[in-house]
């Protein structure tokens, strides 16, 4: 343990829900040990900056932290790991030699490096998630598919690396208690979990045990999956989606392009017209289905054709919301010297083209709901620029809420799963109003849930 004056450490994180999972149980195993965590702008004894590849502009914001910390005070200790690490490690120690590296099997046990003395046993689990509404919980670890443009195989392996069932109830079991209503699993590739178990199992068997587990105990939870590969995703999983109430409708799918010949230039192992027979499946059976997705411009040799090809792809499945990024030549994989290279310019123009595609999509996916009450997980943060309340509905639409309410009954529904009216849509969000808030205080939510968004016997009920 950390005797005397509580050393102080700060923590900063790049990159995937993945890595901020990780990112909370380093946080965790030193909080238990003693130290005490302060924000990475604070004075610190120690700096541990968990870093990220996917991008360069990953690899520029991982560099500034490392360069910020130094900043701070040149005797203090900085400890550096993640993915940028792991890829450049003689590189980035050459650049910085008064750092230490972590590497990514050692990160989970990263008290050691702070005293070799620190020992607090095998707990790898996290018991909150700080400053968040909704916990993040790493399921799954590695993925061995090789995109051409990919170093996630190689930072991360490609040997696939499941938690075990019983321990992800226990870790969700414990999040519930403390107060998440809302748990999304992750993984390096998510829809991979399981297949290294014998006998091999899928995402779907966990998902089923999970829910039968939890259930009995938790009424007022929901489970979102966070992104998944579209091939590989588990036949069983859309009758998962429609029958649970527990499961959140949503789908986000790295789908990265609409072009089939650039999807086998990226080595994907998929034709676009399988992803829209997938989604058909999925938008029949579950009407609410929220569909969001990851979507690449600029890969070697996209033209404008197969630009304009990804773009009526996206108009076609209706992606309420695009994760969008610009390729960036990765060092060690095969995309990394292809030809012909698209100008930044051209990256750039295109990538604008999207957001504004994306904002009209996401206008008239909103505009369905309008008139009814869905759930909405009231978070913490404001809104910026109007200062209402912000929230997620569980087909994944941000809603603004105006609030004029006390200190009080903000508490009382901050973090809950309540009923929000959404009364207008607008590109990118929805407002909505509490048209329950000033019964809240007395009741439980689920009896306040309006009979538009009562689950019964496993469906989703709304009003048409």
């Amino acid at each position: 343990m950390v005797e005397e004056k509580l050393q102080k450490v700060a923590l900063a994180t790049v990159g995937c829900k993945v890595n901020q999972y990780e990112t909370q149980l380093m946080r965790e195993r030193l909080e238990k040990l003693g130290y005490r965590v302060v924000p990475f702008s604070s004075h610190a004894e120690f700096y541990i900056v968990n870093t990220c590849t996917v991008t360069r502009s990953a690899d520029k914001k991982s560099i500034n932290l490392i360069k910020r910390a130094l900043k701070k005070n040149r005797s203090t200790q900085i400890l550096v790991t993640g993915c940028l690490v792991e890829a450049e490690w003689k590189k980035i120690k050459k650049e910085f030699p008064q750092i230490r590296i972590v590497r990514n099997r050692d990160k989970l046990r990263i008290e050691r490096f702070l005293s070799p003395s620190n020992f607090i046993g095998e707990d790898l689990f996290i018991h909150s998630f700080s400053d968040h509404e909704r916990a993040f919980v790493k399921i799954e670890d590695g993925c061995n598919r090789f995109c051409s443009y990919c170093r996630i195989p190689y930072v991360r392996g490609s040997t696939i690396r499941s938690k075990k069932i019983e321990d992800v109830i226990r870790e969700i079991s414990y999040l519930i208690k403390a107060g998440y209503r809302e748990i999304v699993l992750t993984g390096v590739n998510l829809a991979l979990y399981g297949k290294d178990f014998i006998p091999p199992l899928s995402l779907v068997d966990l998902l089923k045990k999970l829910l039968n587990s939890l259930s009995r105990d938790h009424k007022e939870f929901r489970i979102r999956l966070s992104s998944l590969e579209p091939h590989l995703i588990p036949d069983k999983l859309v009758d998962l989606l429609a029958s649970s109430p527990f499961v959140c409708p949503h789908l986000h799918l790295a789908f990265q392009s609409g072009d089939d010949k650039i999807l086998e230039k990226m080595g994907r192992g998929y034709k676009i017209s399988q992803v829209i027979a997938l989604v058909d499946n999925f938008k029949s059976k579950i009407p609410q289905l929220g569909l969001t997705g990851d979507v690449m411009v600029g890969f070697p040799g996209e033209d404008e054709d197969s630009f304009y090809r990804t773009c009526d792809f996206i108009k076609r499945i209706g992606f309420h919301r695009l994760h969008i990024f610009c390729f960036s030549p990765r060092p060690g994989t095969s995309a990394f010297k292809m030809k012909p290279v698209v100008r930044e310019s051209v990256k750039k123009k295109r990538s604008n083209i999207l957001k504004n595609l994306s904002k009209d999509l996401s206008w008239k996916f909103i505009e369905k709901f309008v008139g009814e009450n869905l759930p909405v997980l009231i978070e913490r943060k404001r809104d910026a620029k109007t200062g209402y309340l912000t929230g997620y509905t569980h087909n994944y639409i941000k809603v603004l809420i105006p609030f004029s309410g006390d200190d009080t009954l903000l508490s009382s529904i901050t973090g809950k799963i309540i009923p929000v009216k959404i009364t207008q849509a607008n590109p990118g969000y929805a407002l909505g109003e509490l048209s329950y808030l000033l019964q809240f205080r007395e009741k439980s939510y689920s009896s306040l849930l309006p009979a538009e968004c009562v689950f019964q016997k496993g469906k989703r009920r709304f009003k048409a």
